[in-house]
Parts: structure tokens; sequence; C-alpha cells
């Protein structure tokens, strides 16, 4: 009697079983866009070639309603950072044709049976690469036919993809490109008592550590740009805290009619002593720069006035002028 074999055959059925259930959900909302791709598994190579054809109507990145799109590949969980893969960017179209070939190598059968490909579609931005969905499928399917079709609709933000970076058991499901300079809580309020942009540095998360210590001793500094009086403001520095909290609160008076044509820079720095401060990330609000959701936020406290406004924003890396 063959145990070993029949124990074998057991976990592939239920294997098999496990794809065919996931295959029989419900459609899912596609109001963030479908992507059409192929998956194909070569078992002799150990290459899994995924061809990325083309998404249809993705969500609205810029003033305009248009979007700069792009793809970015990788296998998780345990991804390692470089196989991670990425399309060309299609600038100002929420309909881009890809029609791109990416190639991961050293793929085993064992990683099939665990592992899933995560697509994660990003605006491309001058000031950061902005989320515009995502979708995870199984490579167990690889198992049953060695070539796959998929249209498939893009999904949101996760509940825990929100806010700050993900507990540390959950880091290994999302893309660290988007967390990797940290991110910041900021409210904005326009107020018609005080005829003033309110803004409100709530408090930063995951900062990056640049000092020898393991820490940095951040600070936040806000500019309205264009500013006939240039006024800056800043906040208190945080000693060794790579997760600051401020709740300081700054006013700058301008008219609501001219927000429409301004925009505000927000910086973090580490502060040090005797050289110049070392630059931790920034975003811009509001403006020709300003794209997804910080732009949704600027537009939102334009429109609804005297109401606060609380939004989390990733940093990027990208020094701002």
């Amino acid at each position: 009697m063959d145990v070993e074999g029949d124990f074998q055959t057991t976990n592939l059925e239920k294997l098999l079983q496990s794809v065919a259930e996931s295959d029989r959900k419900p459609p899912m909302d596609s109001s963030m866009g479908i992507i059409e791709l192929s998956l194909n598994y070569d078992q002799a190579m150990g290459i899994l070639h995924c061809t990325v054809y083309r998404a249809k109507n993705l969500i609205p990145m810029d003033i305009a309603g248009m979007s700069d799109p792009f793809c970015k590949l990788n296998i998780l969980p345990n991804p390692k950072i470089t196989a991670r893969l990425r399309t060309r960017t299609v600038h100002k179209t929420r309909n881009p044709e890809f029609n791109e070939n990416l190639a991961f190598y050293d793929i085993s059968e064992e990683d099939l049976a665990s592992r899933s490909l995560h697509v994660l579609v990003v605006d491309d931005d001058q000031y950061g690469h902005d989320y515009m969905g995502e979708l995870r499928i199984k490579l167990a399917k690889l198992l049953v036919q060695n070539t796959i079709y998929l249209t498939v609709p893009l999904e949101n933000l996760r509940p825990e993809q929100k806010g700050p970076l993900p507990a540390p058991e959950l880091n290994q499901w999302f893309d660290f490109d988007l967390w990797s300079r940290g991110q910041i809580l900021i409210s904005l309020c326009y107020s018609t008592k005080r005829r003033s942009l309110l803004v409100v540095v709530r408090r930063c998360a995951n900062l990056l550590p640049m000092d020898n210590n393991g820490f940095s001793d951040p600070f936040v500094k806000l500019q309205l740009k264009p500013d006939p009086h240039h006024r800056k403001h800043k906040t208190a520095v945080k000693w060794k805290d790579l997760n600051p909290v401020y709740n300081e609160e700054f006013a700058f008076e301008t008219r609501p009619t001219e927000l429409y044509l301004q925009s505000l820079q927000v910086t973090v720095f580490d502060k040090d002593y005797g050289k110049s401060n070392d630059y931790l990330g920034g975003l811009v609000l509001g403006g020709s720069s300003s794209k997804g959701q910080r732009l949704k936020h600027w537009m939102d406290m334009i429109r609804y006035p005297d109401h606060r406004h609380d939004q989390w924003h990733n940093l990027t890396e990208d020094v701002l002028k």
C-alpha cells in the first residue's frame, strides 16, 4: 500500500479544491477598474512568465481626470526585493495598453503551492507614487494548468493598509515602496471666521532612522505656495522618535478662491547640530503637483469649510522644490 502516494494525492486534491472554491467567489466590485494579464509556468526552467496586457477604467488621479499608471509585480509572501518587476508608465490615460512580458526566475512548484502574485497599479508622480488598486492571484492555479488568462477587478486598500504601515505579521503581504519613507497624519480646515487655512500636524509614523542610535530627531516644516508673505511654520523637534506625536496647529491667512491656485508643501527633517538637517520625506497637497488622495484631501477642505479633514499620506523621498 502506497501510503506516501495517497498522502500526496490527498494534499493535491485539497489544494485544487481550495483553488476551485476561490474561483467560485462572487464577482468583486470593479469600481477601481480591471486588468487583463496571463501567467505561464515553465516547469523545466522554473520560470514564471507574466504578460500584462492592459487595464481599463482606472480611477482618475489628476485634476484633468487622467492618470499616469504603471504596474508593479511581486511574489508574496516573503518577497525578494531584487525580484520586483514593473511595467513602463503609460501617460495621460485611464485605459493603458502595456503589452509587456515580465519573468520571475527560480520559481518552484512549492512556490506555486504557497505563494501569490501581487500586482500593484500605481500612478507615476513627480512627488511619489499614488495607489490605484491591486490584486492577488494564487499561483496554485498553475498546478492545474500551466497557462491561465485573467481579467480581474482591482481591489481597493484593505482596512489594515490604511493609515500607518501594517503590523509586522502583515508586512510581508504589502508593497514597501509606498511606505518606504513613512507616513504623516495631517488635518486641514478652512476657517471662514479666521479667514485662514488651519493645518494641524498630528503625527508621523515609521520614519527612517538617520542617527547612529537607530532613531531620528524629526520636525515638520510647512509652507504655502504661492504666498506673498512667504510664511513658513515648523513644529517642535521630537527627540529620538520614529513615530512622533505633534498635534500642533498652524494658520495661513488666505481666501478660498486663492486656495484653488495654492499648494501646501510638507517636509519632514531630522534635526542635526553642526551640519545640515537630514531630509526624511515630504509631500505636496493641492495645486498642479497634487494627485490622488492628496488632491482629494485639498479639494474636500475647500468644498467643505469649517470642518476638520484628517488624512494619512505617504511621504516621498523626492526633495520638494
